[in-house]
């Protein structure tokens, strides 16, 4: 635990692909060299010091890409660079958007002899290149500044999955069917933020922190940002174009920015206003940044920091004997046969070897535990806590109505891929989301990371008279 002087750096970078490469977020494979707009990767470096010459610091990353399995290549990247940062204080997530460049080979079928393709191997090498430099130049800026704290609401995303009377869940169901019972799960639509100022008072940057994945966009065969590029557009409007934006996506794995009711009335709503969906978010998202630089906390410039770095183990989802028989028999199944299967037993999923479900049982034992990498970071009465899943909500929520900061800013898919990590009730109900194939981690291993990170978050408060306000 550090309390001194804050030293703030910016810096962001371009990471769209320079040539056609694979897009990442769908079931089947798309091949893009359309730019429709920029992505973009964003460091915001922090460090105190104390009077004593203690330090603590930070480089907080974020990338407008699906997911982030890249962490230890950037480690390698970054060795006798950056003078006096400890690499692993660097923390990456990734905005999730679905119309961004895969990052590993062998979720697609790849063209053989194609000059022009960028492989995912080659845009990796390629990216880290990138993000080694905007880390570098992010520590490099450090200087005395100050942050304040702010907080709103926009309704981005709401619950994709539907549930029945006959006890099924589907995400993206049918809203119309007579057997509708209603949604899953609540819906999050808080917006944390912290404002980045210089010693003259004026505005460097803001962390936008809302549970949406930047998916508006996400079957089209181009590379985009999606309303994140927007917001970026509209910040620098208001606010001038060296202000930064660190979009991060808070837990949303069973929430998205298509909407399953009220679809007529928000059509109605955009055309009137002339916008798409992009632009409706970007509009609701202003508004809450609006309010929140109106209403935020008064500028501090000498903080309490801390930041805890450790490895969590969480217990596996377990693949039964019976999904590894049925599993066994897929390829050889006829075509009305697999029709009768169950729900992610009738194709064989690209997504690597979490939807390999033989692998998966024959060496479960040994390997029934899965470490994840955990960032949390204390910063003054705002705290910071990272998870590498596509986190379902509820788990959210349980860790935010327990924590002992004044703002808690969680992170999901940071510092590498979990893939999803569903709530009982989302397994109970079954379809994608919530399946052996779509999850490493499943409801066990869920309330493990809640009471690790709601540990580490009390350990970075301990003593004091938190929380302040409840």
């Amino acid at each position: 635990m550090t309390h001194g002087k804050l030293h703030i750096g910016w810096a962001r970078t371009d990471i769209t692909p320079r040539r056609k490469t694979l897009v990442l977020g769908q079931f089947q494979t798309r091949i893009s060299d359309e730019v429709l707009n920029p992505l973009t990767a964003t460091a915001l470096a922090l460090e105190v010091r104390d009077e004593n010459g203690g330090t603590e610091q930070a480089v907080i990353v974020s990338c407008d890409l699906a997911l982030c399995t890249f962490k230890h290549d950037l480690h390698q990247a970054l060795e006798g660079r950056c003078q006096d940062l400890d690499a692993q204080k660097i923390t990456v997530s990734c905005t999730h958007t679905h119309t961004g460049p895969a990052v590993d080979s062998g979720f697609y079928d790849e063209p053989e002899d194609d000059p022009e393709f960028m492989c995912p191997d080659e845009y990796r090498q390629w990216l880290v290149a990138q993000l080694a430099d905007l880390v570098e130049a992010a520590w490099a800026k450090r200087a005395p500044g100050s942050l304040s704290r702010g907080f709103g609401y926009a309704t981005v995303a709401r619950c994709r999955r539907a549930t029945y009377a006959d006890g099924t869940g589907l995400m993206y169901g049918g809203t119309d069917r007579s057997d509708i019972l209603g949604f899953e799960s609540c819906e999050d639509h808080s917006v944390n933020m912290l404002f980045t100022r210089d010693p003259a008072g004026e505005l460097t940057g803001m962390l936008v922190n809302l549970a949406c994945p930047s998916q508006c966009q996400e079957h089209m065969s181009a590379f985009s940002a999606d309303y994140w590029h927007c917001v970026r557009e509209a910040i620098a409007e208001r606010h001038g174009a060296g202000v930064h934006l660190l979009p991060q996506c808070a837990p949303a794995g069973d929430m998205s920015p298509h909407l399953l009711y009220d679809k007529t009335e928000e059509a109605d709503l955009r055309n009137r206003l002339g916008l798409d969906k992009c632009g409706i978010i970007t509009r609701r998202i202003m508004a809450a940044v609006d309010e929140a630089l109106a209403t935020a906390s008064p500028p501090e410039d000498t903080v309490t920091f801390a930041h805890e770095v450790a490895t969590w183990q969480l217990p596996r989802m377990m693949v039964t004997k019976e999904e590894y028989k049925l599993e066994k028999r897929i390829y050889s199944m006829s075509e009305e046969e697999l029709a009768k299967q169950p729900y992610g037993f009738q194709r064989v999923w690209p997504f690597s070897d979490v939807c390999e479900l033989i692998s998966r049982y024959e060496n479960q034992e040994e390997k029934s535990m899965l470490d994840m990498e955990s960032h949390v970071i204390r910063l003054g009465d705002v705290v910071f806590a990272t998870n590498a899943f596509e986190l379902y909500v509820d788990y959210a929520m349980r860790i935010r109505s327990r924590s002992k900061a004044l703002q808690t800013f969680l992170v999901q898919i940071a510092d590498a891929c979990g893939f999803y990590l569903p709530t009982q009730r989302a397994v109970d109900h079954g379809h994608y989301s919530a399946l052996v194939k779509s999850c490493w981690v499943g409801p066990e291993g869920g309330q493990v990371l809640v009471e690790n990170t709601v540990a580490a978050i009390d350990r970075l408060f301990e003593g004091e008279d938190y929380p302040k306000t409840r």
